[in-house]
């Protein structure tokens, strides 16, 4: 036997390129690392003893908190108590998800947002259970150093020093109750430029003024949000007002909003369509949606003022280039909406510049036959005709459908159409 000493490299020859990375990537690969195997990077060398103190990012996600509320109560508040503790520097971004988590904990949670709001907090998420009742504290809105702002499950009541957010950009609430303190919960960020509301109660106290707001989302189950304070948004380019019950409002002021001429993206859903509409059918639109490049429309196809005004909206749009409509419902039982989409004039325009088409939820009723029979015809620069079907059918009734929908003139040779069956 041979035995072959080889001598050991010494430790200074050996060259350690991870340390040697810029601190920002270092920061940046760490942040994509669970909270726990950050820490873990402490025992590496003694340089990167503290350097996962000082990341400026904490993600303290939903796994991570139901691991250690799994252990104890107290495990949970010791350990998100410690990693506060032990942070050197600002706390630029902070997550804390406790959503999983059934927990009595508000003090802590007040002295943890006392915490990143006292050490320059800029992106704040806090995601609290379904049935919690937690009262933001008043750390959150006197917070000048908040860009991002995100909160759910969350009582939403401002102490009457509040001024607003002052650098605020975006704000996304979701299943917050608000309270005012006076008439109106006044929310004052003139930097903002994105607003969701989703699923809130108590939005018809909501005032917030932006004259930079470019993007507006509204999701809720039943119409109550005043949308007066966002008519002078003349930055307004994307707007997606989601409703899933009919909607007892005036008309005027949406018809407002619609008419902005900033307006680049727009989302409306079945109960948004029949209020426009008025239950009749549109001759033609008072406005003209000139930046319009991408519509989304939920429409009922057993009503005629839907399709029509639906219609209207697409023919008032003449920069179109994607069209999305999701079947809310459909009907074969109603010949008046099938005669009305198999005659030109209902859509008696070529739709230059539409060139991809997505239908979600497609029944293969002879109403959306119809329809897409109709725009097939109409636009000459059309690429794609997707369509997503709802549920399962049989083998030959789908074939069927298919086969009809290939037979359909096509304006544009370049149309493609591209059917995709129903999957779980």
């Amino acid at each position: 036997k041979v035995l072959v000493l080889l001598q050991p490299m010494e430790l200074n020859d050996r060259e350690d390129r991870i340390s040697a990375l810029p601190r920002n990537i270092i920061d940046g690969i760490l942040g994509l690392l669970p909270v726990e195997d950050a820490a873990r990077s402490s025992i590496l060398s003694k340089e990167w003893r503290y350097i996962w103190a000082t990341l400026p990012y904490l993600v303290l996600d939903k796994l991570f908190c139901n691991k250690l509320a799994a252990r104890s109560q107290y495990v949970f508040k010791e350990t998100i108590d410690k990693i506060l503790l032990q942070h050197l520097g600002d706390v630029v971004k902070f997550d804390l998800d406790v959503s999983g988590v059934q927990l009595s904990l508000c003090p802590d949670i007040d002295r943890w947002m006392l915490y990143v709001t006292r050490n320059g907090v800029k992106k704040l998420t806090l995601n609290m259970s379904n049935n919690s009742t937690y009262k933001l504290p008043s750390y959150i809105y006197n917070c000048p150093t908040l860009t991002h702002l995100k909160l759910f499950n969350c009582v939403f009541k401002p102490p009457t020093s509040f001024l607003g957010f002052p650098k605020l950009v975006t704000l996304h609430l979701e299943q917050i109750t608000f309270v005012p303190t006076a008439e109106f919960c006044v929310i004052n960020a003139p930097l903002l430029v994105l607003l969701a509301l989703m699923y809130c109660n108590g939005t018809k106290y909501l005032n917030i003024g932006s004259s930079r707001l470019n993007t507006l989302v509204v999701c809720e189950n039943h119409y109550n949000v005043e949308l007066s304070c966002f008519m002078n948004c003349k930055s307004l380019t994307a707007l997606h007002l989601v409703i899933h019950n009919s909607i007892s409002a005036e008309r005027s002021k949406f018809e407002k909003l619609l008419s902005l001429p900033t307006l680049k993206v727009l989302n409306l859903t079945a109960p948004f369509l029949e209020l426009l509409s008025a239950g009749a059918v549109p001759q033609g639109l008072p406005f003209t949606l000139n930046c319009l490049s991408n519509l989304m429309l939920g429409v009922n196809f057993s009503q005629m003022s839907q399709i029509s005004y639906s219609l209207e909206l697409i023919k008032s749009s003449p920069n179109l280039s994607k069209l999305e409509i999701l079947v809310s419902a459909s009907s074969d039982t109603v010949e008046a909406v099938s005669e009305y989409l198999d005659t030109p004039d209902c859509l008696d325009q070529p739709l230059n510049k539409l060139k991809y088409v997505v239908i979600h939820l497609f029944t293969g009723s002879n109403t959306e036959l119809f329809f897409v029979k109709l725009l097939f015809a109409r636009c000459p620069s059309l690429t794609s005709m997707s369509i997503k079907q709802v549920k399962p059918s049989g083998s030959k009734e789908e074939r069927n459908i298919v086969i009809e929908l290939a037979r359909f003139r096509r304006a544009s040779p370049k149309a493609e159409l591209l059917y995709f069956p129903y999957s779980d």
